[in-house]
């Protein structure tokens, strides 16, 4: 189940079970992709990759999420 997108900040899965139980920081695409650009950077490419097989046949909630979040962007010359 996703939470609230638009809040950003600390986070930790209620699943005992879960890869995350250590937490993680959410910061929604659109926070990352401006701090880049603000720090002179330039969006090159990005790419959502689908979750491995064993992933989905684990937690099938999670089939259709990408589980990362890939940037390439470079310093302005």
């Amino acid at each position: 189940m996703v939470g609230d997108y638009h809040a950003e900040g600390f986070w930790r899965s209620d699943n005992p079970q879960g890869v995350r139980r250590a937490g993680n920081q959410h910061r929604m695409l659109s926070t990352y992709l401006n701090t880049l650009g603000a720090h002179g950077f330039v969006l090159e490419a990005t790419a959502e990759p689908t979750p491995s097989s064993w992933v989905a046949a684990e937690q099938p909630q999670r089939a259709g999420l990408p589980p990362f979040f890939l940037v390439w962007a470079s310093s302005k010359k």
